[in-house]
């Protein structure tokens, strides 16, 4: 992105300006993850009010094409590999954000920054959600786990064992054994055993917003259960109203 339409002509006067901006935030202590956090759960909410047409479908795709704004940029970058999944490419925009900052001296030019990723992201990513979520929508758990409200009985069952936040991040450090639960609803038809290995781990990736070992998932069926899993499995049992 052009460096001097991303921060204009240097005036004096907006240092001035600037200054106290970059002091009221270090007080209030609001960090760019939090702020980038609650534009991206603007822009999630934003979308769901949209109802796509063909002809809408492409208006919304040549803005999308077309935004120019210091997020798009490197969102798009790695939007175009589908190696990683939404968090991480959340996280790739931040760190080329803090290189960029960390090169900066003028309190103007970092409040431009923030101001032209902040809101950058959240035009980038409501045209996001609108085109992948209901045009190139990513496979998630209601699609995989048979039985209506299923996958939300079963997400409401994970928040309460803490294993995901209220956002349906993974809370847990060892994902053995959150793996293992799901292959465990998978032996019993919980989860649709017609679904491959690999189509499961990337319904699990995009809805915890995580990546996970495939290997552990194949392997699962020949470890032994844990007593704390064995817990869960029965728990999960009477949920789901099937013998174990």
């Amino acid at each position: 992105m052009d460096e001097k339409k991303l921060y204009g002509r240097w005036f004096l006067w907006d240092e001035i300006i600037g200054l106290p901006m970059m002091i009221y935030y270090w007080i209030k202590g609001e960090k760019i993850q939090k702020m980038l956090e609650n534009k991206i759960n603007g822009a999630k909410e934003k979308s769901k009010n949209i109802t796509l047409t063909e002809k809408t479908k492409n208006e919304y795709l040549i803005k999308y094409e077309k935004l120019n704004n210091f997020f798009s940029l490197h969102f798009k970058e790695i939007d175009n590999s589908s190696k990683h999944n939404f968090q991480e490419k959340i996280d790739y925009c931040l760190q080329e954000y803090k290189k960029e900052s960390s090169k900066i001296l003028s309190s103007s030019n970092l409040m431009k920054l923030q101001e032209n990723f902040l809101n950058g992201a959240e035009n980038t990513l409501f045209l996001y959600f609108v085109l992948d979520q209901k045009v190139r929508r990513e496979i998630s758990l209601s699609d995989i786990i048979i039985g209506e409200n299923n996958s939300k009985i079963f997400i409401d069952f994970l928040k309460k064992k803490k294993f995901l936040d209220e956002n349906n991040n993974l809370l847990v450090d060892q994902k053995s054994s959150f793996i293992r639960i799901h292959r465990f609803l998978k032996d019993k038809h919980i989860i649709n055993p017609d679904f491959q290995d690999t189509t499961i781990i990337e319904a699990m990736e995009n809805e915890y917003n995580t990546n996970f070992d495939k290997g552990t998932f194949s392997r699962a069926i020949t470890v032994k259960p844990t007593d704390f899993e064995e817990s869960i499995y029965m728990e999960l049992s009477k949920i789901f109203d099937f013998k174990y």
